[in-house]
């Protein structure tokens, strides 16, 4: 048998040595003549009882984020059943022990070695139950088996019961502290190229700035967050790989929960590099700008949205056949851009913004939604936490992990731009819900949003009250909070215990909810990957002096130990479908 199937073994005698012993101990009640008994039956049944518990445990804390929750509960039901007979599980065990998975199967046999002695003892049938059922039979039962009663008939097999045990649960504590660590030392890599991200995001908010000069009340530009893990050698290649998927929309009803916009837009802002060749002089007459477009469908939207990037490219010859030619001017008022977007010229370069430093970056429409007949729709996390019924959807576990993986990346794309400053938190993370789309795809993008207006300016971080220094980076400790949130589908306030109000000396309730959920009870709910992720975003442990996101080991240290861990924990939730 493998090592899973052993383990199922035990799981299922434990129960019927404790079934033995109390119904033994009902019967020692009825004769008075082995009442000595009692205390060593009792104390026998608690040894059991405590060794079974400790077992239990340390098999949920071994398959966590190896099966799914459901079914964990069946397995942990019916021990020794046709769901432990898994080699997928016992596979994925081995990656897990490694080197230790030998050693953790003898322990394992030890353990049974030492149950089926101590059903010996008791004299218990084929089907591992007590011979006689009416415990008033007791002294007349006990002559003919010759069944146990004494503690230290026991003792040796108790013994090593614990001996065994006590080391699986050390190998399992060892293995799942080691384990992202070696998962890391086994995939890690040098880490995306985040300080080029966080140059062009600031850059392109302040360039959207200066494009809506139109004086308009209530523009909002919605950044889509992505998990981005691609790494480029240069600069440029970083961000002419990678556009950045933005909606547009002007305000009508800033009062309803769920915000309702007269306007939306939706595009691509891709960066243009250019790089003319050079050619020889010609009358500025004959001189034609080629632009050929290289399409390519990119699915994006469960309901069908598609996107043709279009790829520019300077020559000296006139344009062939069917190669669409937008007017790639200038766009000198953003405002009148928009309302032009996802007209007849939808699907191409429209033009483009110029920022501060003279880069290029080009507008792409995206396809408009099937249908108009319903509003688009917004909703804050704060809202989905805390009034889900809004919305109508709740959030899944896969919604959780992937928003988990979208967020923890997007801090270090955005950290410290004027999209995502130090004090950030649920009402800055959205959720659109666009016309004629299924409800499951309201999670599938979180957005950041921003409001413009023509006096808007680069956003300065609120100032708030100086906090205690044990939260050593205020955006760390913000993702960390999101983090328990979504897990548990709850704000932080709701998670509140009385225990968490005493806070005097430190930054707050939050805080210290925050460390109790951390402490206490977010390993044994999410598994030890989601946990380590979220405690070092609480507690900032990242053995570094600089903890500085714009310091670029800080980055890899915190893209090794909080994003690459959630990417894992998705990836594995995913695997077990």
């Amino acid at each position: 048998m493998s090592g899973f199937e052993v383990a199922g073994v035990v799981l299922g005698s434990l129960p019927l040595v404790l079934a033995a012993l109390e119904h033994y101990a009902e019967g020692i009640a009825t004769a008075k003549r082995f009442w000595r008994y009692k205390s060593e039956m009792r104390s026998l049944i608690l040894q059991i009882n405590t060794e079974r518990s400790i077992f239990i445990n340390t098999l949920e804390q071994l398959l966590t984020g190896i099966v799914r929750i459901e079914h964990m509960t069946e397995l942990l039901s019916s021990p020794g059943g046709k769901a432990w007979v898994d080699s997928g599980v016992d596979g994925k065990l081995q990656d897990r022990l490694r080197d230790a998975y030998n050693i953790y199967l003898d322990n394992v046999r030890g353990m049974d070695r030492a149950l089926e002695k101590m059903m010996a003892k008791l004299a218990l049938g084929v089907d591992g139950k007590p011979q006689f059922a009416d415990p008033n039979a007791f002294k007349q039962e006990i002559r003919r088996l010759k069944f146990s009663i004494t503690k230290s008939e026991y003792a040796e097999s108790m013994g090593n019961l614990k001996n065994y045990n006590q080391a699986l649960a050390r190998i399992t504590k060892q293995s799942l502290e080691l384990e992202p660590t070696r998962t890391g030392s086994k995939s890690s890599g040098a880490c995306p190229n985040f300080r080029a991200f966080q140059d062009y995001a600031k850059s392109l908010y302040n360039t959207i700035r200066s494009g809506l000069q139109c004086g308009c009340q209530g523009h909002a530009v919605n950044l889509r967050l992505e998990s981005r893990s691609e790494r480029f050698e240069e600069e440029e290649d970083a961000l002419g790989q990678t556009p950045f998927r933005v909606v547009f929309s002007y305000t009508s009803d800033t009062n309803s929960p769920a915000s309702t916009w007269s306007l939306w837009k939706e595009a691509d802002i891709r960066y243009i590099h250019d790089k003319p060749k050079p050619i020889d002089p010609a009358p500025r007459s004959q001189r034609v700008t080629q632009i050929s477009s290289e399409r390519r469908r990119v699915r994006f939207d469960p309901g069908g949205v598609q996107v043709q990037h279009v790829s520019l490219a300077t020559a000296s010859s006139t344009p062939q056949p069917h190669t669409p030619t937008p007017n790639l001017d200038q766009i000198q008022d953003l405002c009148k851009a928009i309302e032009r977007l996802q007209q007849p010229q939808r699907e191409i370069c429209i033009g483009y913004l110029l920022d501060s430093v003279r880069r290029k970056h080009g507008i792409y429409p995206l396809e408009p939604p099937v249908t108009n007949h319903q509003q688009w729709a917004t909703y804050s996390l704060r809202d989905i936490l805390n009034k889900p019924a809004t919305v109508n959807r709740r959030l899944t576990q896969h919604d959780k992990l992937r928003v988990a993986v979208v967020l923890a990346s997007s801090v270090l794309q955005l950290y410290k731009t004027p999209w995502l400053d130090e004090h950030w938190g649920k009402d800055d993370v959205i959720f659109i819900h666009r016309p004629g789309a299924s409800l499951s795809s309201i999670y599938e993008h979180p957005f950041i949003s921003r409001k413009f207006t023509k006096s808007t300016s680069s956003p300065n971080p609120p100032t708030l009250p100086t906090v205690c220094r044990v939260i050593r980076n205020q955006t760390l400790f913000t993702l960390g909070v999101l983090l328990i949130e979504l897990w548990y589908g709850k704000s932080i306030e709701e998670l509140q215990m009385p225990c968490d109000l005493d806070c005097q000396g430190t930054p707050g309730v939050a805080w210290c909810t925050a460390e109790r959920v951390v402490e206490n009870e977010i390993e044994f709910e999410a598994g030890k990957r989601y946990s380590d992720a979220v405690r070092r975003c609480i507690r900032c442990d990242f053995d570094r002096k600089d903890m500085s996101l714009d310091n670029e080991s800080f980055q890899q240290a915190v893209y090794d130990g909080v994003v690459s861990l959630l990417e894992k924990t998705l990836q594995q939730f995913n695997s077990l479908d």
